[in-house]
């Protein structure tokens, strides 16, 4: 009877839930469980991580718009040297009617070429040329720096240096004893177009005459185009801006302008005003920097520089050398008063050249 009882009752729980239809569930089994637990985790995202949206989607790592997608050309701006480390470098540039491709590196900073600001405004300077005094007086292949006298500094061969990117190969070698780098090939002109990437490669040289080893190196540039400036003279005027205007390129890139004002370029005060700013079309100088520039003196000739450029830079052994790629325009100065001349015959009436080159 045992036997019978217990039989019974191993049938019974082998055989439960034997009559339900497919797909039906126990409701007393699923009672305390959450329909969505078996669809989404409560902890997950169904469209994060874990969710097909971000299976499906592509990755940086794959699909077609990962790897195979090219890299963009990275973006740079134009950095010239500071003008205490600057030791030289190169030039690319569109003259009148040619291309030229020159340039020079000395085995140091020039004392002289590091200007003084004398006032700053904005965008611009006005620099001045330092005052230097040796005591004694500086000997043969000397010059008098900060501390005292120095070496003149002397251009060095920074080995071959070659230029890709123009409209032919340029390849140069230093000229000694001097060694200025110049391309005297046969370039068309213009060299380069508007946008097109150049880079020029020094190979560097071991035990130069100074014994210093000059590693190879690289600079980048950028074709600009020719610069297009507005008018044929800039006004100055005491309290007053001067403005100038020109042609700004059609495609930003890293270019900019350079602008240098020099009202005595033939005695008086040597000061001059240096702008950097963006090539936007427009740009001007401020009345404080105008006047004090003008409190300073004038002689013949005065002129403003306009110069649209790239500028890239790196760092020797022996200082800062830079690469431009530039176009410059030269405007005349008028200044109330001041009348140019070469000969007397340029001179009013009653009036001589002067050794200024200003007739009085």
């Amino acid at each position: 009877m045992k036997t019978t009882i217990v039989m019974a009752l191993l049938a019974a729980l082998v055989c439960s839930g034997c009559d339900d239809e497919p797909g039906e569930t126990d409701p007393d089994v699923t009672a305390d469980v959450d329909p969505a637990a078996d669809v989404a985790p409560a902890d997950t995202d169904p469209t994060g991580d874990m969710g097909p949206a971000a299976d499906m989607a592509p990755t940086a790592d794959s699909g077609p718009t990962g790897d195979m997608a090219p890299e963009p050309e990275p973006a740079w701006a134009s950095t010239p040297c500071a003008d205490e480390a600057r030791v030289g470098g190169f030039e690319i540039a569109l003259r009148d009617g040619f291309t030229s491709v020159q340039g020079q590196v000395a085995d140091g900073v020039v004392p002289l070429d590091v200007p003084v600001v004398d006032l700053a405004e904005g965008e611009c300077r006005l620099l001045r040329p330092p005052s230097l005094f040796c005591e004694p007086g500086c000997g043969v292949g000397e010059t008098c720096g900060p501390d005292g006298c120095i070496a003149q500094p002397g251009n060095v061969d920074v080995g071959p240096v070659t230029v890709d990117g123009l409209a032919a190969a340029v390849e140069m070698e230093g000229r000694a004893p001097v060694y200025f780098y110049t391309f005297r090939g046969d370039l068309p002109h213009p060299g380069f177009a508007e946008g097109d990437a150049i880079a020029l490669m020094g190979a560097g040289i071991a035990g130069g005459d100074d014994g210093v080893d000059i590693p190879a190196f690289a600079l980048r540039g950028e074709g600009i185009a020719p610069l297009e400036v507005e008018g044929q003279t800039l006004p100055l005027d005491e309290g007053q801006d001067a403005q100038l205007r020109w042609t700004a390129p059609m495609t930003e890139g890293p270019g900019q302008m350079h602008i240098e004002l020099n009202i005595a370029n033939h005695g008086g005060t040597p000061a001059r005003i240096e702008c950097i700013t963006d090539d936007d079309g427009e740009f001007a100088i401020p009345a404080a920097l105008v006047d004090r520039l003008l409190s300073l003196g004038a002689s013949g000739f005065p002129s403003v520089a306009l110069t649209r450029r790239t500028v890239d830079r790196t760092d020797l052994p022996l200082g800062c050398i830079e690469l431009k790629v530039e176009s410059t325009t030269v405007l005349d100065v008028e200044i109330e008063g001041l009348v140019s001349c070469s000969f007397d015959e340029d001179c009013p009436e009653g009036q001589t050249c002067r050794l200024d080159l200003t007739c009085g």
